[in-house]
């Protein structure tokens, strides 16, 4: 998974949509889960048929909680 997240950085980095910042308190953490496909159908053990999600890899999401406790409503 952290070859998922610095390959993900690297890609936002070389974007020009992130940038290095050494400590900030705006800094958010990042979670990886799994990214999920299409759907398949498989029989369990009573010869039901049961679909099921197909997983084709990881996905970097960004926990904006943190930022947002800390920024000013605008309002």
């Amino acid at each position: 998974m952290c070859e998922v997240v610095k390959k993900e950085v690297m890609k936002l980095l070389h974007a020009g949509i992130i940038y290095p910042v050494p400590h900030s308190e705006w800094v958010s953490p990042v979670q990886v889960i799994l990214k999920k496909g299409g759907m398949t159908v498989v029989e369990n053990e009573k010869n039901e048929l049961i679909p099921q999600r197909t997983v084709t890899g990881w996905r970097m999401c960004i926990d904006y909680l943190t930022t947002q406790t800390v920024s000013v409503a605008n309002g």
